[in-house]
């Protein structure tokens, strides 16, 4: 690869000395606390957030743990009466990684159970305790995965009687390695809930190669949508001792490995006795659910779901793919049948494409006979193709696209269930329509499963980036953009505008970052404080591509070209693009007509 911008020694020299600051954060939080995106936080152990406290992350904050397992294996618990403000965006998600993650996507999704995890817990009501003692009244439980001496019994109890009951917001989290082990079977899940109630937020989080289930949800009565689980060692989504709430667009993708993924939702209804209250009862919808996928007969393949312990299953709009076991609906289920309605189920093994097979379960004998759901065309539950765009289970394929493929796949033409509790109305099936909302912020993204998704996951290319957008490298081509670095005042009605050629016959990938606000670290008066960059090929009216983000496929490359890092956080502007022959050109402006002193370079990736 050649470095085509050859930048001043001083700056990459000073550049090299802005990194965050590592905070070590252990024991107790028991006061109002936030965490900034300036700092790196290390948890080592059990860190409570209790008395009532609120921690406030700031977008873009790093968060990671000490690769430990064991009782204190690090992990952060939000307890009752406590509150978690997490509000990442789409441009700066919050992390929760490993001590071992630098962040690039390097640390595969084999490495799982380096640290603990997430735990919320409230005062929302459960039914049952999970050992199968008496829960008291009101029903209160220990949350699993945790041991504590006897005095800090109460920091990991959970349940009440308040449904509404408040624990925070956690959006845009991405929260990666986690499932510690404890002891034999107990594992910390990667976001664990427990007693969690209707007043808290939940949305566009991603849980990434964690030891033990991706959500599990204790009781509690919280809603959530748009959530990740990818390549867990255990359930994706578990629900459990009396969990009532609605979920919606959800996305797993299971892998076969060392710790392989069981269930996309194990969906239990209470532990002793089954007819606790208040009864689970659970709505989800548009959920894409990708299985292992394993080869010949299907065996040491995962099942899709498996309703129990009288749980009150209500499942529509759904696609599961690569899976070769059914729909197992133990015994204990109960009186109310699960309602399974307008889900397209598909298997990469061709004898398991049936309806006996769908329907039959592979689990214990005395399961039920599902294949009622299937037969009954009124349900609109179809065996078919979804015809999805691309599945990849390896990091820098870039061909992992959940979307349907066009306009006949039946992501688009089942019959769709709406008028759903707490869930919004779709034309479509599963978690994706045309919106790649995985795309930038994820793991997933970062790590290069994901195509080249330009334009806000596959809308008007000429739309800005909301999102960052992963490309597909094209190296070793002999096309050689023209040498560019250009540094200059911006005004609103002079922009800068750099044209460069790709010469040759072959497509060449090219990385554009506009600099204004990081130009302060060197010493550059006024910068400009928020930068545009559009990309245009040589005669169009509108852009290419338009970006106001610094993306994260666009931070590792410029560290593999050795070009100094732009701050976390900050309002440059980066993109990525794969070009074939042809003019360009691109021009560099400030948002909303701030104004200021701003860089522009072109590199080529060979």
């Amino acid at each position: 690869m050649k470095l085509r911008i050859l930048l001043a020694a001083v700056i990459a020299t000073a550049a090299a000395t802005l990194q965050a600051a590592t905070v070590n954060v252990s024991g107790s939080i028991v006061t109002n606390t936030t965490w900034s995106a300036d700092n790196e936080y290390v948890l080592s152990g059990y860190v409570f957030v209790t008395s009532g406290a609120t921690l406030t992350i700031e977008p873009g904050t790093v968060i990671k743990g000490e690769v430990s397992t064991g009782a204190g294996a690090a992990t952060l618990i939000i307890t009752k009466n406590s509150k978690i403000m997490a509000e990442g965006t789409a441009e700066k998600p919050i992390i929760f990684t490993s001590s071992l993650d630098n962040l690039d996507g390097s640390l595969g999704s084999d490495r799982k159970g380096l640290w603990g995890g997430l735990i919320v817990l409230g005062n929302a009501a459960i039914n049952s305790r999970s050992d199968g003692e008496a829960a008291g009244t009101p029903a209160q439980d220990q949350i699993e995965g945790m041991s504590v001496s006897s005095d800090q019994i109460p920091l990991i109890t959970f349940g009440g009687t308040d449904d509404t009951d408040n624990s925070g917001v956690i959006s845009y989290v991405s929260i990666r390695h986690g499932g510690a082990v404890i002891g034999t079977g107990n594992e910390i899940n990667g976001l664990t809930l427990g007693g969690v109630g209707s007043g808290t937020t939940i949305s566009y989080v991603e849980v990434y190669a964690n030891q033990d289930d991706g959500f599990e949800f204790f009781g509690g009565a919280v809603n959530a949508h748009h959530l990740v689980a990818a390549f867990c060692g255990d359930d994706s989504f578990d629900f459990d001792q009396g969990f009532r709430g609605s979920l919606h667009h959800l996305f797993t993708i299971q892998i076969q490995d060392q710790e392989p993924g069981d269930k996309a939702i194990e969906w239990d209804g209470a532990t002793s006795p089954l007819t606790a209250v208040p009864i689970s009862s659970v709505i989800v919808s548009n959920l894409t659910a990708i299985g292992v996928g394993t080869s010949g007969d299907g065996s040491g393949s995962n099942a899709t779901i498996n309703p129990r312990d009288n749980a009150t299953v209500n499942l529509h709009n759904s696609v599961f793919v690569n899976y070769a076991r059914g729909i197992e609906i133990e015994s204990d289920i109960g009186t109310v049948a699960p309602v399974i309605s307008s889900n397209v189920w598909w298997s990469h093994d061709s004898v398991a494409n049936t309806t006996t097979a769908w329907g039959t379960s592979q689990g214990s004998s005395s399961d039920q006979d599902a294949t009622a759901y299937f037969t009954n065309s009124g349900l609109n539950n179809a065996i078919a193709d979804p015809t999805v765009k691309g599945i990849a289970y390896t990091a820098g394929s870039a061909e992992l696209d959940p979307r349907p493929s066009g306009a006949t796949s039946p992501i688009w033409t089942t019959a769709v269930t709406n008028d759903l509790t707490g869930i919004p109305a779709t034309n479509y099936v599963g978690a994706f329509g045309d919106n790649l909302w995985i795309s930038g912020w994820t793991t997933l993204s970062i790590a290069g499963y994901l195509p080249i998704d330009l334009g806000n996951g596959g809308g008007d290319p000429s739309e800005s980036i909301a999102e960052d957008s992963m490309v597909s490298i094209v190296r070793g081509s002999t096309s050689k953009p023209v040498n560019l670095s250009s540094r200059s005042d911006v005004t609103t009605s002079s922009p800068i505008t750099a044209g460069f050629v790709i010469g040759g016959t072959q497509a060449q990938t090219v990385l554009i970052r506009a600099i204004g606000p990081s130009l302060a670290n060197f010493g550059v008066a006024g910068p400009l404080s928020n930068v545009q960059v559009q990309l245009f090929r040589a005669g169009a009216t509108e852009p290419l591509v338009t970006s106001r983000v610094v993306t994260t496929q666009s931070v590792a490359l410029a560290a593999e070209l050795g070009a100094f890092a732009l701050d976390t956080g900050s309002e440059d502007a980066t993109l990525v693009s794969v070009l074939t022959p042809g003019v360009y050109t691109a021009i560099v402006s400030g948002v909303d007509g701030v104004t200021g002193n701003a860089l522009v370079e072109v590199y080529e990736l060979d």
